[in-house]
């Protein structure tokens, strides 16, 4: 069994090219089990996750090295706690699964758990991390935030981490199902937003797939409707058709989204004033680069819309220290025409002109 997994290991690692000069983010691995291969499809579905991507492919225009891929991979070997497996592993820990190949070789790292991690016993105390295995809500927020941690200090990675797969009725109670929804709501709409107060401000290279809330009902519950089985959580054919496009089109939109903010580059220290640049080269084809000037650090919205208004990329959405930056913006899959670049931060708010002619 190690030989196979050693060999499976080297064939994805291989299966994907190097990405040391490459600031795109459109290829990678989703490393998971049972749960993530029946989602991979197709699973008796007239769909798949390869599927999808041919399909987003497509409809951006993408082809080459502009193109989305995926490698799928069965790692590392299954346990009860996967988050607190996934903590050890992100901690360099786990003597039998090593990331580290994995960083280099994957511009996107997809991580998720299978449904054992939705048998929450409590809401749970901070003391709780004395026994890292035991799954409560207090001790799962404490693995993710340690691994969305590390995540963050890996700024060459995307990485997505999808949210607990969801327990069949049979598999689980009122009580697990709801812890579970309350860990899971929080992953998205508390950590993921920016609004927990231990992680502070979330990291623009980490998205968080609600997988949970997806399959599940009022009862926080996997439908039956999308298991395999009364007495089988895998997800079957219906759940394969639901969510498969859902994850890639969430996926490669945030992955492709951080190219730009990856792009962003620091060029030295400023001491003035608010100031956005006229674009260079200006008309362009296919890319010009945008130089502003932060005085200090503060929240920066960088969009570039079209003539009617309607956001074409959001260049950079986050927060930055002050100093002067450029980044370049790419038009390689847009018509000519008039498009306009706006910069937002405090009370400081900017818009001008470009023109993209092909």
């Amino acid at each position: 069994m190690k030989t196979l997994t050693a060999i499976l290991l080297v064939s994805f690692l291989l299966s994907v090219s190097s990405f040391s000069q490459n600031l795109k983010f459109r290829s990678g691995g989703f490393l998971h089990h049972s749960t993530g291969e029946c989602i991979w499809g197709p699973n008796g579905s007239s769909t798949s996750v390869p599927q999808q991507m041919v399909i987003y492919n497509s409809s951006h225009g993408f082809t080459g090295t502009n193109a989305v891929t995926m490698s799928e991979l069965w790692w590392p070997a299954e346990d009860d706690n996967e988050w607190c497996r996934w903590h050890r592993i992100f901690n360099n820990q786990d003597t039998g699964a090593n990331i580290q190949p994995l960083y280099a070789s994957n511009r996107i790292i997809v991580i998720k758990s299978c449904f054992p991690s939705s048998n929450v016993e409590a809401w749970g105390v901070p003391g709780d991390t004395t026994d890292p295995e035991y799954k409560t809500v207090l001790n799962y927020k404490w693995h993710w935030r340690n691994i969305i941690k590390v995540m963050r200090a890996h700024p060459q990675n995307f990485f997505v981490i999808w949210t607990n797969a969801p327990l069949v009725p049979s598999q689980t109670n009122s009580t697990e199902s709801f812890f579970a929804h309350c860990f899971c709501k929080w992953a998205k709409d508390t950590l993921a937003a920016g609004l927990d107060p231990v992680t502070g401000n979330f990291p623009q290279n980490v998205y968080v797939f609600d997988f949970f809330h997806k399959l599940t009902g009022s009862n926080w519950m996997m439908l039956l409707q999308y298991a395999q089985g009364s007495e089988d959580s895998h997800p079957n054919a219906a759940a394969t058709q639901l969510v498969a496009p859902q994850f890639v089109n969430e996926m490669f939109n945030a992955s492709i989204n951080y190219e730009q903010v990856y792009g962003i580059i620091k060029l030295g220290e400023y001491t003035g004033d608010y100031k956005l640049y006229q674009n260079y080269p200006n008309p362009f084809n296919p890319s010009t680069k945008i130089r502003f000037n932060l005085p200090f650090r503060g929240f920066v919205n960088l969009t570039v819309f079209d003539s009617d208004g309607k956001t074409v990329s959001i260049l950079f959405n986050g927060y930055l220290q002050g100093g002067e930056y450029e980044t370049e913006f790419q038009g390689l899959n847009l018509s000519s025409g008039v498009y306009y670049y706006k910069i937002s931060t405090g009370n400081f708010s900017v818009t001008k002109k470009m023109i993209l002619i092909k």
